[in-house]
This record gives structure tokens, sequence and C-alpha cells, in this order.
């Protein structure tokens, strides 16, 4: 079941899932009261979202091999976690770390070491309580004051890595690492959780599949209500955007269900695993449904020399991979707009968490889209695949929680270290390129090994990975010039001057040569602005602001705050023209077909309604202006999310009042 908890503008989740305990059974629970279970159960104290999964063979492999690693033996292993039906749950980490669920109790931490490339584990308060009861692990007595990093013994003598540090009163106070015969403190316990005394009886899936049934019917009962009724309000026709991952997997099978005859709809990116590529393959024929195919070709391995490496904060490779060639199919095939069935859910991110069950997408806003699984857990999801026996994708047999871009900046090295082990030679061709922007960008061998790649700006989770390199030196301002001179655009501000009311920046390249200018003065006139010449240069005037290129140089004089989104919109289209990637996103949205590629970008031809889809939509504006040029400008990191710059939700207005969206 979902809560939501609202917390203003807090980084909390606002929802979390609740999963019960069934003392007798010793199983997890989607609801509280299951038929057949028996009379007593609890809600685990999980990490927000809540969002556990089963374990699987590889899980358990790789907790067996940590617990190893850490106490010198099987004990710990043997006692605690085998033969459970054990649940993970992820929580916060530099890398990927989960929350370890066996018999009712959160008894520590499995995660992934990014320095020693390995899984390790850690136990909390109330797996130190039991691993003590149990006599499992060694420990030492600590009566006086205790700091982390601290050394509690200088020379000791042990095989187990992992000491629990208990005090006068023999209760866990937190645990020390044997390093090297050097005892030092790595972890106090601040959340002191007495062990809940289940049954500890071992159980299997079919167990856990038994005492669910009627919490799976009661969900499955809710969501396909829940599809039912959007058709018939709609009267649209269907389809399911399948990824070859389990989430899209049971909503397709929801939808079937209710619906009979669709269509799936699978994205391409070029950047698939083989098993996914397979298993779409495999569901369409299986169930004998049309595949409408949006692929993006080699279309990444081509704009990387454009954009560089993608990033958390820079997900140029999303628009242009996903986006842009669903935008295009989904217009062929779908004109007059469908009823788009999503695989999504509130607990994958703190954007999904806050969306809503229905929605519209501001790149195909044609298709409305709505989630029957948005209060699923993973733990709901694989006990309905596993119900109805699903065709899952083998992938997560082999460790991978997530499916999609297998170089996907959102992803952990551990992660990324899994792709590697399945398709080497797919890795190594990212490896690769990686090694090329390196050496562009100037940064040491750990921006690509520690993956500091994954981030644009100096964001948190790239700060506490900084801290462990000494090699690495964060400076956005070189990152973003060295990216924009390195890049295909290969034009970089190198020296800014600013005023009150005015700006002037100096680039390192001629800003317009004779190819593009005629490109470039037919896209400025989409602003409603006058374009001429004068003895200064260039002129790109508006009533808001004054914009002057000349050569190398760019001067604007602002008439009101706002005037700076006319400096914005002449350097988007600036280098829009001298990099444009030919994705097309121009034509596909102007309202007009007033809009042709050439070999020097976009052109429109008359009639033009300067109603600036083509350039909002466009994801060198989007993002290469926006997320690393701006901020040079403005000496702003976060200059793109500045007040007065141009709204999604007014370009969702302009569709609507063009008619342009069913």
């Amino acid at each position: 079941m979902l809560k939501r908890n609202y917390c203003g503008d807090c980084m909390a989740w606002p929802v979390r899932t609740k999963i019960y305990w069934d003392l007798e059974y010793d199983v997890p629970l989607l609801m509280q009261s299951q038929s057949g279970g028996s009379s007593t159960s609890f809600m685990l104290k999980l990490t927000d979202p809540g969002d556990a999964r089963p374990a699987t063979q590889t899980d358990h492999a790789r907790l067996r091999e940590a617990l190893n690693y850490e106490f010198g033996s099987d004990k710990v292993y043997s006692k605690l976690f085998a033969d459970k039906f054990i649940l993970l749950n992820k929580v916060p980490h530099w890398d990927l770390m989960w929350e370890v669920v066996s018999s009712g109790n959160v008894l520590g931490q499995l995660y992934y070491d990014p320095f020693k490339y390995r899984w390790r584990f850690r136990l909390n308060y109330t797996g130190a309580v039991l691993a003590l009861r149990e006599g499992l692990v060694d420990h030492i007595t600590a009566s006086g004051l205790v700091v982390e990093k601290g050394v509690l013994k200088s020379c000791y003598s042990s095989s187990s890595r992992q000491v629990v540090i208990v005090g006068k009163n023999e209760r866990p106070r937190g645990i020390a690492e044997n390093d090297n015969g050097k005892l030092v403190v790595t972890k106090l316990f601040r959340a002191f959780i007495e062990p809940v005394e289940t049954s500890w009886r071992s159980s299997s899936l079919h167990d856990v599949l038994n005492l669910n049934d009627y919490a799976l019917y009661y969900f499955e009962s809710r969501a396909k209500a829940f599809i039912y009724s959007m058709h018939s309000k709609t009267g649209r026709e269907v389809i399911v955007s399948y990824s070859g991952g389990k989430d899209s997997l049971v909503s397709l099978h929801l939808a079937m269900s209710v619906v009979g005859e669709l269509k799936i709809l699978f994205n391409d990116t070029g950047l698939e695993l083989p098993e996914t590529i397979a298993n779409v393959e495999h569901v369409s024929e299986k169930y004998g449904l049309t595949k409408v195919l949006a692929s993006a070709g080699n279309r990444f391995w081509r704009d990387v020399e454009l954009f560089g490496p993608p990033g958390r904060d820079y997900r140029w490779c999303c628009k242009v991979l996903k986006l842009i060639p669903l935008a295009k199919v989904s217009r062929q095939e779908w004109p007059s707009g469908a009823l788009n069935i999503v695989g999504q859910r509130a607990f994958e991110s703190l954007e999904r968490a806050r969306s809503h069950r229905v929605w519209r997408n501001k790149w195909i806003p044609h298709l409305l889209s709505i989630s029957p699984i948005q209060e699923w857990s993973q733990l709901h999801v694989w006990l309905y695949i596993h119900r109805y026996r699903l065709p899952y994708n083998k992938l997560y047999d082999e460790g991978f929680e997530r499916l999609g871009c297998y170089l996907c900046p959102a992803s952990t090295l551990a992660e990324f270290k899994e792709v590697g082990a399945v398709c080497p030679e797919l890795w190594l061709k990212w490896v690769n390129i990686l090694e090329v922007w390196r050496r562009k960008l100037g940064q040491p061998k750990e921006w690509a090994d520690l993956g500091l790649w994954r981030w644009l700006t100096p964001a948190f989770a790239k700060r506490r990975l900084e801290l462990k390199t000494p090699s690495y030196s964060s400076n956005w301002r070189m990152e973003h010039a060295n990216r924009l001179t390195e890049g295909a655009a290969r034009l970089s501000p190198i020296k800014i001057d600013r005023g009150d009311d005015s700006l002037t920046a100096y680039f390192n390249d001629e800003l317009l040569n004779d190819e593009c200018l005629l490109t470039f003065t037919s896209n400025a006139k989409m602003l409603k602005a006058s374009v001429y010449r004068d003895i200064e240069g260039l002129v790109v005037e508006t009533n808001r602001a004054k914009v002057v290129i000349s050569g190398r140089v760019i001067k604007a004089s602002f008439k009101e705050r706002s005037g700076v989104e006319d400096l914005a919109d002449v350097l988007k289209n600036i280098y829009r023209v001298r990099g444009c990637v030919k994705c097309g996103s121009c034509v596909i949205w102007c309202p007009e077909k007033a809009v042709k590629l050439t070999s020097n970008g976009p052109l429109p031809r008359v009639p033009c309604s300067s109603c600036r889809i083509c350039i909002e939509n466009c994801p060198i504006s989007e993002m290469l202006v926006e997320r690393v040029v701006m901020p040079l400008i403005l000496d702003d990191i976060t200059a793109w999310r500045r007040r007065t710059r141009f709204k999604r939700e007014d370009l969702l207005k302009s569709f609507r009042a063009m008619g342009y969206m069913p």
C-alpha cells in the first residue's frame, strides 16, 4: 500500500510503501490482513521509500561472498540468511547499497565498494545483536569514548575483518574494521532497534505467493479497473510502452487482460543489451502482438561528439535517443492521439514519485499516458510476475536490478561492472569513448574509473566521490569550456564582461561564418525580432533587448531583466546552426510544417507563427546551451533554473491554443 507524505520543497520522498511481515510463516506481506496467514504481523521499518524486492540467487551469492569476506567464515550467512526469503531495499549510498531483510529484521547493508571493486556487508545494531547472541562474530569491549575513524587497538589479530564493538552492558555500540592489524572504528550505531522474534522457519517463493494471494488479487483488480475506466473515457486506441523490463511487462499483462487487442511500442535506443532485444521479440511473438518500433540507430555514437558524455544532470541522451524517436513514430502511427500505458512506478525516482497516474509528456503530448502500477513496489511486481509466470528479462537473474541503456549515467558502478561481465565488447566501446573525452577535458584516470563523468555539475554525490579521489579537482567552469571547445560545435565563451544592464561575451571562434549566416538570420526571425545589419554588426533586436553579433563577440544590452532570454535565444540559434545533430525534433513539432533541415541546421519557411516550439524542443537548446553555455555566460551553475526562462507549461499551452494536442 502507498502512503503520501507531503513535505513541501524538502528532498524527502513524497510517497512511501508499506510492507508487512508474518511472524509465524516468516514471509513478507503486501497487506496486513492476509487470507491463510497468522493473526500476527507487523510493518517492516524500511528506509524510504521502502521499494524492497525479493533477493535472487545472484543476490544470495553476493551476500554470501561479502559475509565470508567480512567475517572469515560461512557462519553468519548460514545462520541468518540461508534458506530464507530475503528482501533487499535500496538506500542512499555513494554507489549501490541495500538494506537486507531476513526473518522480518533489517540485519545490515549489502553494498558495493567502488574503491575495493567488491561487494561488502555491514551489520547494523539489530544484526549485531543477533550475531552476538548466536556467537557468530568477534567482538571487542570498549568502555570509554569511541569515535568514528578512531583506533581501538593498534595491534589486533583476528581472521575476521569486521568486529562488533560492545559496551560494559554487552550491547553493541558499533563496528570496527581490522585494517592490517589495526582496529579502526568504521560505524557507530545511532538507531537501536531490537530484533523482532519470528519463527525463523525456512521460507520459499511458493509460501510467499500463497500468503499474498488475496493482496495480489486486490492490487490487480484495482489496476485493471483503472485501465478499463481510462479506456472507456478516452475511447482511444491502446498502446503499451514495452521496454523489456519487469514493470512494463506487468503493465502489458494487465492491459491485455482488460483491453484485448493492442500494440506494443518499443524504443530501441541503440544502447540496449542483446537480452533486452531478445525479450521484446519473445514477448511480442508469445502474445501475438504488433510491435511498433522507434529506433535511434547509431545516433548516440555520433551525437556524443557534440554533447560530450551524458550526465544525471545533463540527460541529452534521453531527448535524442528516446523522446524524439518516440515523438516521430507516434506522430506517424497515432496522429490523433492514443492511450499510452506505461510501467511507471512512484518509487523509481523522486520525479516519478511526484507524478500523477495520468499525464502528458511535453515531447509527446498527443499521447495520454497512464500508469496502472504507479503505487506498486518491486515486491508487488515480482510476485505478480511469478504468479502468472510471465516471460521476464533474464538479465534480472544475472544481478541486474534495472534495465535500459547500458551506459546510463543514472547507473551505479556496481551496475556497470555487471554490464562489463555480461557484454564486455559493448562496455569496452564506451570505455574507449570515455578515454577520448577524459583526455579532451584534461581529467585524471579516476574521472572514468569512478564514474565522475556521470555528473556535469558539482553534485553532492559527485563531491562524496571526490573526497576519496585526491587526484581530481572539480572546476565546472573549465569542464564546461573544454566540453564546448572540444565538442563538434567548437565554440566556447572565453571571457565575459557583465554590467548592470549589459553583457559582452568573447568567444574562441567566429560565431557565424558565411555558411551559417543565412540559416541563422532566418531562424532569428522566428523570435519576433528585428534582424538587420549596422556599423556594429548583425543586430537582433526585440522590445526587451538588443543583441549585436560581430566576429567573435556578442554584445547585449537589456531594456528589462527578462531581456537575458533574448540573448539566450540568440545563443541557441547560433549553436543550432553550428552543431545541428539532424534529430528532426523541430520538423516533427512545427505546427505549420514550416521547418526543414539543411546542411546548416533547421531552416524555417513561411508562414511561421513564432510559437517557439522548434526552439524549446531542440536538444541543443535545452541541453547544450541551457546546461553548458548559459552557466558560463551568467556565471551560475544553476542558470537553467532562472525565473525568466520560458516554462514547459507555456509550451503545452501553445500546443493547446493551436489545437495541436488532442
